[in-house]
């Protein structure tokens, strides 16, 4: 699988020391985290990228160790409104515009602005000043995939240069187990934290005491002796 940079931000810059191998960032970004390192531990899905003797390299974390992936490093066409034109027309007040699939984000990355909004609010007009083009107004909610970013570096000096952390939940590591995989005692402690900073903490469902259990199952026991004498004299 393509390792895609737009999925992946800066996050973490330092100083990389001589002789510093992927397995001693390993160790240090799951051991030992630099005072100002405000991310998860280093796992998989994550991308550091080290720039040495004036070349960067980037390495993917995979399950079995790192693997390099260069297409993370190479530069990335410009997409224009026109690249993604729908075939869809939009008419307002103002005119007729394509439609384009781009998201509010990546047509102001292209350089254009709000101008106006159609009728039934559903589209947005955005302009650059000489061209135009529509794009869906809830479109920023549907395709803007979560981002989420360890580490990366500048390209100046000996530097680390990137860890993305697409880090599971507790419950997709048990769906994991369940299915005869093996996970690592830090997936599950980085699953454990993360869980907690996304809020998720759902109370675990109580369950009812030994008293309430034997209560029950003496008043189901009742219920169904009651049952079976009004059929025995429904019988008789």
């Amino acid at each position: 699988n393509v390792v895609d940079r737009a999925n992946y931000e800066l996050v973490y810059s330092a100083p990389l020391a001589p002789e510093t191998s992927l397995e001693d960032i390993y160790a240090r970004f799951n051991i030992d985290h630099p005072k100002d390192f405000k991310g998860h531990s280093l796992s998989v899905s994550d991308v550091v990228v080290l720039h040495q003797d004036g070349q960067d390299a980037a390495h993917f974390v995979d399950s079995v160790g790192f693997r390099e992936v260069p297409e993370f490093l190479q530069e990335q066409k410009q997409l224009t409104p026109d690249d993604l034109e729908t075939g869809e027309t939009v008419k307002t007040p103002r005119g007729t515009f394509h439609v384009t699939a781009m998201s509010r984000e990546q047509i102001e990355a292209a350089g254009y602005g709000f101008h106006h909004q159609s009728d039934d609010g559903k589209y947005l007009i955005m302009g650059n000043g000489t061209r135009a083009f529509a794009v869906a107004a809830e479109q920023a909610q549907r395709d803007n995939p979560l981002k989420t970013a360890e580490q990366t570096t500048e390209q100046n000096g000996n530097m680390i240069d990137g860890i993305i952390n697409n880090t599971p939940t507790v419950d997709e590591l048990e769906a994991k187990v369940k299915a005869g995989e093996q996970i690592s005692l830090v997936d599950l402690a980085n699953a454990v934290k993360a869980d907690k900073e996304r809020g998720k903490g759902a109370k675990p469902e109580k369950k009812p005491s030994i008293r309430a259990q034997l209560r029950a199952d003496k008043e189901k026991a009742q219920k169904k002796n009651a049952k079976q004498k009004s059929q025995d004299l429904e019988r008789s």
